[in-house]
């Protein structure tokens, strides 16, 4: 009976021990931390926002902690004041400027916890686009939102957020812009041709996405511009000689950031020639999506070539070579290579006030469009063409004007030159390749000479 009576005696004291110590937890622990309210992951967030959307939602985690968690809770969440926020960013070498309130909202910012609740999300909704205009207002400033949780009946900790939008807008652009080589016909060769357009954007497409390309004026402008600059060399593509999928409409994809069209180019459209379609982006289908200034105009070259014309040394004549300065006039279709040039008379220069030095071609066949390609000599430039004029012949005597280049010629060793395409009056047999003046002076009114590393013709 006695151990009996020892045993539960320990048992009573036990039970009053445990129940002793559950009444003094709390005395544990200060009364700021019994009930405490505070933002996770407080500090400075840095949101990146897109001004396809007019507004950006930012959630916020509000946890309640404590040792008495279960108890109710109320609280604000607030902005900093201004004044204080600024000494902050000063004291900490931050570069923001205050959000003014105009430039967001908290629709939910009275806390509320229930027994149960031990964390609430709120949202911070900030004015995308208004933002933007705020800070392109102001030189690019960053702006920066400071945001408090007040109480009067719990504990705050004193973690702060600072939301920091990074404000950016979607941008088309294309893949290759300016001028781009895009197709070469042959009359032997594929009747159409296709380009593949290729478009970028520099985040997935969430926006069903769409635009259009199309040459419009401002493409036409540029085009204007490059074919000036390039002695007109080039027509604006006729419309009857390519397709447009679609009406010119480009779709992205759904989290895609490219997409193309396949633009088809017909040669029975086109006489032989150099062309340019110039296109430019237009109409993206989402507000807030940009097109970039640098990458929106693209300028198609399409070429409908020549054929090569297969010449032989005896179709060549000249009223000036240099014997044993290279390989005469077989330089101009042996290759190139070191010695592999011809070269007019620099021993007894010959002038001519109206021809200069020139290579005269007998061709085999009658043509009326003509291109040429050639190389300075292989050494050096030293008398490299700087000024060619053009005639053509129909019996090796009477010569019409074809063609003058003043601009744009080589004057390095072994570099090449390719022409436009001429397009003469009337058929012709002979050809003449006049050089005027070269690197090593005048032919017409000084005594000078001229080389090449290689001459070849294209003609139909």
């Amino acid at each position: 009976m006695k151990l009996h009576n020892l045993f539960g005696a320990i048992c009573v004291l036990g039970g009053t021990l445990a129940l002793s110590s559950c009444e003094k937890y709390d005395e544990l622990f200060p009364a700021q931390y019994h009930c405490v309210l505070n933002i996770k992951d407080a500090g400075i967030r840095n949101v990146e926002l897109y001004t396809t959307d007019a507004e950006g939602k930012i959630p916020i985690s509000i946890m309640k902690t404590g040792s008495q968690g279960e108890a109710l809770a109320n609280g604000t969440l607030v902005p900093m004041q201004e004044e204080i926020f600024q000494a902050y960013c000063t004291d900490n070498n931050l570069g923001y400027a205050y959000l003014p309130a105009e430039y967001y909202s908290l629709p939910n910012k009275d806390l509320q916890f229930g027994n149960q609740e031990r964390y609430k999300i709120v949202e911070v909704i900030l004015k995308t686009r208004e933002i933007q205009k705020l800070q392109e207002a102001h030189n690019g400033q960053k702006y920066a939102l400071p945001l408090l949780i007040r109480s009067s009946e719990v504990s705050v900790n004193d973690s702060m957020l600072i939301i920091a939008p990074d404000i950016k807008s979607p941008t088309i652009g294309l893949t290759n812009a300016g001028f781009v080589n895009a197709v070469q016909f042959s009359s032997h060769g594929e009747a159409t041709l296709t380009y593949a357009l290729q478009l970028t954007l520099p985040t997935p497409n969430t926006w069903g996405l769409k635009c259009s390309v199309a040459p419009n004026e401002e493409a036409v402008n540029v085009f204007n511009q490059y074919n000036t600059q390039h002695g007109n060399r080039y027509k604006q593509l006729p419309k009857e000689a390519y397709t447009l999928p679609n009406n010119g409409i480009i779709t992205f994809g759904e989290g895609a950031t490219t997409a193309s069209m396949d633009i088809t180019f017909k040669r029975s459209a086109l006489a032989m020639g150099e062309y340019i379609l110039p296109l430019s982006i237009t109409n993206p289908t989402v507000e807030g999506v940009n097109i970039n200034p640098t990458q929106h105009t693209i300028l198609l070259g399409v070429t409908y070539s020549p054929d090569k014309l297969e010449l032989k040394a005896n179709q060549f004549s000249t009223n000036s070579i240099a014997n044993g300065d290279g390989t005469g006039l077989t330089g101009l279709i042996d290759g190139i290579g070191a010695g592999l040039h011809f070269h007019s008379n620099w021993g007894t220069p010959v002038t001519d006030g109206t021809y200069g030095n020139y290579i005269d071609v007998h061709l085999n066949k009658p043509i009326q469009a003509i291109q040429f390609d050639y190389w300075t000599r292989f050494e050096n430039g030293n008398a490299a063409p700087t000024h060619i004029k053009l005639f053509t012949s129909t019996n090796g005597k009477d010569w019409t004007v074809l063609g003058e280049i003043k601009s744009g010629l080589p004057t390095g060793g072994n570099q090449k030159y390719s022409s436009s395409i001429y397009h003469a009056a009337n058929k012709f047999t002979h050809f003449r390749f006049a050089v005027l003046t070269s690197t090593a002076g005048s032919m017409t009114s000084g005594k000078s000479w001229f080389n090449l590393g290689e001459l070849t013709l294209y003609g139909n």
